[in-house]
This record gives structure tokens, C-alpha cells and sequence, in this order.
């Protein structure tokens, strides 16, 4: 053994070295900490409290002393200036491109997700819901069960937030497709259907978990075929997958099953948002009046109003009525599990391509929401 081992100094220290380097390895192994402890720091060096600290540091004057109001002089009266306020609301009418609520950078300019939500998703907490936002969201289809929508609306929504993927897309009826258009053409199998995954419902869902993902939230996509070779048992071969992904992923809050509304005779329902057309969307959800197995349909409700909440703040007029079912479809395997038709058989694909981004928006949105 070395001579320096018989130190006991030199033991000391240098067991003191192994246990640190071992915590520090421990912590560097976390899943996801290198990157909260960067959000975490940015957080820091750009918060308003922060600055705050600084400016009185600095110059001895409080940020909400008289002397910061109005005009700047002492004494004086009026608003306060621009990012002394704290974060103002998002606006309604903002697209999926706007930056998020300000806070104050070091020129003073609106900037940074880092006081009112993470960096990477661009999502900060959204403002409270109001109950004649839930009025304004009209209830289709054939349950008649009568429902207190403000209640469900403003119901919080008390999930456990984990590590890990938080959505889950997944299409139920996978070779579902489009009107074909100049250069989104296909082989058929059916009417409005085809095994082509670039030109089905399967499409749709890669760019909705692509706009997912550019503002940091944590998808699965499956796209295998789930309606082909029998469209009668699809339900029940997705619900086995669902259950599988739910056990592997308890972190999975939110279960989107992506479809393209079926209609007999084509029917093109669009909206304008951005100077393009975009598809209409529908957000269907089940319950047990059907006769199967489903007491918490009105979490799974209650979910979908928010988002549908949420859709129509940010883009007016992209969703149509809510469509309320007797059929349980497989809501019942996760309070956050709901349909959501993308376009209709008289939709293009390059429309239904562009509901993606306002979609994703909300649901990043609607991850925030308690």
C-alpha cells in the first residue's frame, strides 16, 4: 500500500472524494435532471425576482416603489412601465408560432418561457377556465345523459405529473384517409382508405407528435395497422395496445385516438386560420350508457372540454360540436383517453396536415392545466 494510505488525513479526504463522486454520478443518472437543472438556472437568471434583487443591489430602489411608476419620475402617477407588471396573459387569438407570456430580458424587451413555463414547450399554465367558455361549446351525438358542463369544465383535473412520454397517439381506425388532391395522391382499399401510411390518418399523427415534441412534451406514436385485416375487431386490438402502453408508461396522461370523420357522401369541412384552410376538428367521447363498463366517462368529459376550451382560444372556429356517445370506445382506460376527428372524407390531407400544429399547441397547453 502506498505511504500516503497510512494518513489518516489523506484516508479521510479521500474517502470524503469517493462519496461525493459517487453522488454526483447518482444524480447524473436521473433521468431528465441535466435538463431541469439548466431550465431550472435559466429560470433563475431570468426572473424578474432576480432582477429585482439587482436593481435594489444596485441602486437602493425597490421595484414597486413609487419611484418605478408612470413616467419613471418619483412621485409620479399612471401605469406601471412594461415588465414591472409581472407576466401578462396570453392572448386568445395567438398562433401556435407567438411566444409565450413575457418576462423582462436585460434591454427590457418581452422575451423567455423561462418565468411562466418550460423553454422547450413554449407552454406556461393557461389562464383560468370561465364558464361561459363552456357554454360556448356545443354537445352532439346520441347520449342522453344530461351533464353540467361548467362544472366539468371548471373540475380540476388532479393528475399525478411523472417522467416520461405524457401522449400518447394512437389510431384506432389506421388506414382511414383523404379526398386525394394534386400530390397527395394513393392506392386505395376502400373508400377513403389505404394501407399508404404517408396518406392516411397515420400521416396526421406524425405531424401532430412532430409539433409535440418541438415543444418539449414526450409522445408515442403507434402506427401500426389496428383496422387491417378486420375493421370489426379494431377496438378491441387497439385496447389491447393502449393497456400495454399505459403499463410500460405510467406518465402517459393524455390518449389521443386519431381518426378522420366518416362520412357517406364527402363533405369538406374547413376553416381559415393563417391565410390556409385547415380542417375542422371533432372531439368525440364515450360513456357507459352504451351498457359497458365505464363509472368515470365525465373525467374523460371534463378533459375534453378543456381542450376544446383551449382550441377555441387560440383558434376560433376549428372545432365543431363536441360529439357526447352512448358507445364507451376505450375511454375508460384513461381519464385523459378521447377521439379526435381530424377532417372528414371531403378534407384533403394537406388540411387535415394543417390542424396539426393548433391541435398540439392545446394539448401542450392543456398539460399545464391542474
Amino acid at each position: 500500500m502506498h505511504p500516503l494510505f497510512y494518513r489518516k488525513t489523506f484516508r479521510t479526504g479521500f474517502c470524503a472524494g469517493l462519496l461525493v463522486f459517487a453522488a454526483l454520478l447518482r444524480l447524473a443518472l436521473v433521468p431528465g435532471l441535466p435538463r431541469r437543472a439548466v431550465l431550472a438556472a435559466k429560470r433563475a437568471l431570468g426572473s424578474r425576482a432576480l432582477f429585482e434583487a439587482a436593481l435594489f443591489l444596485e441602486t437602493g430602489v425597490r421595484a414597486d416603489a413609487g419611484g418605478l411608476r408612470g413616467t419613471g419620475e418619483a412621485g409620479s402617477t399612471g401605469a406601471a412601465p412594461q415588465g414591472l407588471t409581472g407576466a401578462a396573459p396570453q392572448s386568445p387569438s395567438s398562433t401556435a408560432s407567438d411566444p409565450p407570456s413575457p418576462g423582462l430580458t436585460e434591454d427590457g424587451e418581452k422575451a423567455s418561457t423561462w418565468e411562466t413555463g418550460d423553454e422547450s414547450s413554449g407552454a406556461g399554465r393557461p389562464e383560468a377556465f370561465r364558464a361561459e367558455e363552456a357554454e360556448a361549446i356545443g354537445l352532439r351525438g346520441n347520449c342522453g345523459y344530461a351533464v353540467d358542463k361548467a362544472a366539468l369544465l371548471l373540475e380540476p383535473l388532479g393528475w399525478e405529473k411523472l417522467e416520461g412520454p405524457q401522449v400518447l397517439i394512437i389510431h384506432t381506425h389506421s388506414c382511414e384517409s383523404y379526398t386525394p388532391s394534386e400530390g397527395y395522391e394513393y392506392e386505395v382499399s376502400g373508400d377513403f382508405r389505404t394501407l399508404d401510411k404517408s396518406a392516411s390518418v397515420i400521416a396526421v399523427g406524425d405531424r401532430l407528435a412532430a409539433e409535440l415534441e418541438a415543444r418539449g412534451v414526450g409522445v408515442i406514436h403507434d402506427t401500426s395497422y389496428n383496422d387491417y385485416p378486420s375493421y370489426n375487431s379494431s377496438y378491441a386490438v387497439a385496447r389491447e395496445k393502449i393497456q400495454g402502453y399505459l403499463a410500460e408508461h405510467p406518465s402517459i396522461r393524455i390518449v389521443i385516438d386519431l381518426h378522420r370523420d366518416a362520412m357517406e357522401v364527402p363533405v369538406r369541412e374547413a376553416t381559415e386560420l393563417d391565410g390556409q384552410a385547415v380542417a375542422k376538428l371533432m372531439l368525440v367521447v364515450g360513456t357507459d350508457e352504451g351498457g359497458l363498463y365505464h363509472p368515470d366517462w365525465a373525467r374523460n368529459l371534463s378533459c375534453a372540454l378543456k381542450l376544446q376550451a383551449l382550441t377555441n382560444r387560440s383558434a376560433p372556429g376549428l372545432c365543431k360540436d363536441l360529439s357526447f356517445r352512448r358507445e364507451r370506445f376505450n375511454g375508460d382506460l384513461c381519464p385523459g383517453e378521447m377521439i379526435v376527428e381530424v377532417g372528414s372524407t371531403g378534407n384533403t390531407l394537406p388540411e387535415a396536415l394543417a390542424a396539426a400544429p393548433y391541435l398540439a399547441r392545446s394539448i401542450a397547453e392543456l398539460l399545464e392545466v391542474e
